[in-house]
């Protein structure tokens, strides 16, 4: 009986264990649960959970437990992260690198989200290397660092009230939003005062949160001996502290002090009073300086102003009291005095008939017998300008309209036109008229040969060309052309276009295996074979050409071009011209959006170059082979 008794209980046991396994086994498998449409998958691990969502753009990730991420996982993709009420403690970090991800939490707990897990430190749990992230509910909790790093150029929406205990780091200019970034009935961030942290150097054009709420958001390291932040229009921004302003200010005392000695001294010799006081006015605010340089410069241009009107009106009524009492003294003196000879010598004017006298340049006939202007075919027989066809037989004339409007040889016949002097005898008795001729002869492109003529002139593919006069072995002036390279161009264009070309070329080579190659037209960036990207310049704009369909920006902000029916930018067919601040953000936009279609990956390490060039002339660069004579 005992023996029966022993062997029931041993079963109860068995069963009441294998009971307790087959629940904790089903409550593992419920890690996390992905909703496509109207299905929704379970799954037993989150980076299982993570893949499909990943797979399914718009798909919904929800956590089932809580879940903890020992090695770093890639969370790219479009899709939703709902942290659901519970933590993902984060041993390495999530990495976002492509798509839009929507990071919320519908569940009521807020002492829930992404953190970094205990005893880790310095580890972000979030680290945005591209594409774009949104935050809009939950925590995101670091102790140690910044709770987000953004290390690319994909942009940061933070909106309602979500809780990022650690700041944001961003590492490039206006990547971080304080709102959702929706076109209309945007959500702003209405949450806990955030501190940005930024990883460029700083200047006063670089926005660091935009579309933000004025006092939500903080620049963490700024540096505030040189800078203060400043809020205008929504974006929060950084505004360098003006200590030259106590240089001016001490100008403008000086210069008072000494308008008002003049005006003392001119005022005692004079025995005036000065009765012209008046209260300091307000000069205009311009430029951003501390409160008490604003008042010491307002005292000093206020003394200053008030200076110059007490002496310019002190002086001027001196004046009129001067001449009151000269005109009281030319009235006391007899009529002798009143009779002014003046009025009698004044007709030495009549006297003088220098100017009827003249016409000795009429009784000159050394004009007329010095036919040497007429006999001297010079003009007549320096046909240099006429026979000097080489712009006619020129080819490049007839590609390049220059030579056509070249009005020098065409204006030249204006000397043939001339005989209107035989016709007209005043010419004869304006002989200035006949040795005008000069003009025909106009020896100076002569004597200054290899004077640029024209550089505006553009063949079929944008290429600028310069038309140079030069003087051969026989004295003939000769049309030359030259053509550009693209390095020519860059180093002689304007300060801006070079800019705008720096900050493109930078944004391009950030990415790994991205490489640049310089030909004679154009520049151009490739990744292994695959063409990404060209710069070139057309007349004097900088373009930006991608390869990117133009038919998938037709309804867009963009002001881009389809250019692909040109063979040699059939690969890069999207041209965006770089005429302005705007169409550089635009270009860094998308370059951001050709990184994505073909999968770029930032480069952590690459350091922005500078590729400003110092302006060379023109002989320079055809000594350099960098302009060639066609």
């Amino acid at each position: 009986m005992k023996k029966l008794l022993v062997c029931f209980l041993t079963l109860c046991m068995v069963f009441t264990m294998l009971t307790l396994l087959g629940v904790s086994a089903s409550a593992a498998t419920e890690v996390a649960e992905v909703t496509v449409g109207e299905e929704t998958n379970t799954f037993e691990t989150f980076a299982d959970a993570v893949t499909k969502a990943q797979q399914n753009e718009g798909a919904t990730l929800k956590l089932l437990c809580n879940v903890t991420v020992e090695e770093g996982l890639e969370m790219g993709g479009t899709y939703t992260l709902d942290t659901n009420g519970y933590y993902i403690y984060v041993k390495a970090p999530l990495t976002f690198s492509t798509g839009v991800i929507t990071i919320t939490s519908t569940a009521t707990a807020t002492d829930t989200g992404i953190v970094t897990a205990e005893g880790i430190a310095q580890k972000s749990p979030i680290v945005m290397q591209g594409g774009n992230l949104k935050v809009n509910s939950g925590r995101i909790v670091s102790g140690d660092t910044y709770a987000i790093q953004n290390l690319g150029t994909g942009k940061l929406y933070l909106s309602g009230t979500p809780e990022i205990a650690g700041g944001v780091y961003a590492a490039y200019a206006g990547t971080v939003y304080g709102n959702d970034g929706a076109a209309e009935n945007a959500v702003a961030y209405t949450g806990n005062v955030i501190g940005v942290s930024c990883g460029w150097t700083v200047t006063e054009e670089t926005p660091v949160v935009v579309n933000a709420t004025e006092g939500k958001f903080v620049i963490s390291n700024l540096d505030s001996s040189k800078y203060v932040s400043n809020f205008n229009n929504g974006t929060l921004g950084i505004v360098k502290i003006a200590y030259y302003s106590w240089i001016v200010t001490g100008a403008l005392f000086a210069i008072a002090a000494l308008l008002l000695i003049v005006t003392i001294v001119k005022t005692a010799k004079h025995k005036a009073r000065m009765k012209h006081y008046a209260i300091l006015p307000v000069l205009p605010y311009i430029g951003y300086v501390t409160d008490m340089q604003f008042i010491f410069l307002c005292a000093a241009a206020g003394t200053l102003l008030l200076s110059i009107i007490v002496c310019i009106s002190t002086l001027s009524r001196q004046k009129k009291k001067e001449a009151a009492a000269k005109a009281a003294k030319a009235n006391a003196k007899k009529k002798p005095a009143v009779a002014a000879p003046v009025v009698k010598e004044a007709p030495v004017v009549e006297e003088a008939p220098v100017a009827l006298e003249a016409p000795v340049v009429e009784e000159a006939p050394v004009v007329e017998e010095a036919p040497v202007a007429l006999e001297a075919p010079v003009a007549e027989e320096a046909p240099v300008v006429e026979e000097a066809p080489v712009a006619e037989e020129a080819p490049v004339a007839e590609e390049s309209p220059v030579a056509e409007e070249a009005p020098v040889a065409e204006e030249a016949p204006v000397a043939e036109e001339a005989p209107v002097v035989e016709e007209a005898p005043v010419v004869e008795e304006a002989p200035v008229v006949e040795e005008a001729p000069v003009v025909e002869e106009a020896p100076v492109v002569e004597e200054a040969p290899g004077t640029i003529v024209n550089t505006m002139v553009e063949d079929s593919s944008g290429a600028e060309k310069l038309v140079i006069a030069e003087t051969d072995a026989t004295g003939n002036i000769v049309y030359s052309t030259y053509k550009k390279s693209f390095t020519a161009r860059m180093i002689q264009a304007p300060a801006d276009v070079q800019e705008r070309y720096e900050i493109l070329k930078n944004a391009l080579l950030s990415y790994k295996k991205v490489n640049a190659r310089i030909s004679w037209s154009y520049e151009s960036f490739k990744s292994g074979r695959t063409q990404l990207a060209k710069f070139a310049i057309r007349g004097k704009t900088l373009c930006l050409f991608l390869a990117i369909n133009p038919a998938e920006l037709e309804e867009s902000k963009y002001n881009i071009t389809d250019v692909g029916s040109a063979k040699k930018y059939e690969t890069v067919p999207c041209r965006l011209r770089l005429t302005s601040k705007r169409s550089v953000k635009w270009g860094l936009e998308l370059i951001e959006m050709l990184a994505g279609k073909t999968e770029l990956v930032k480069n952590p390490k690459f350091t922005a170059q500078k590729y400003l060039a110092d302006y060379q002339s023109t002989e320079d660069l055809i000594a350099q082979n960098l302009i060639k004579k066609i």
